[in-house]
């Protein structure tokens, strides 16, 4: 998946944007969604990809709730 200079700086400006609004909150992505965050931004993996990918590294109720409506 190709993105152009334009679409890379706009995610990279929304990556900052969550960084910060996350850290205003007194919080912080791990090491490995940041590198996750990163790759989003470089246009390496998709949206769903990188979803996908902090799922599995940060697993939550919610996930195994919709997995039993399956």
């Amino acid at each position: 998946m190709a993105i152009d200079d334009v679409e890379r700086a706009r995610r990279a400006e929304l990556v900052e944007s969550v960084r910060t609004s996350t850290a205003l909150e007194g919080g912080r992505a791990s090491a490995p969604v940041e590198a996750l965050q990163d790759q989003w931004a470089a246009g390496l993996i998709t949206f769903d990809e990188l979803g996908a990918a902090v799922r599995r590294l940060h697993p939550s109720t919610a996930d195994a709730d919709e997995s039993l409506a399956e």
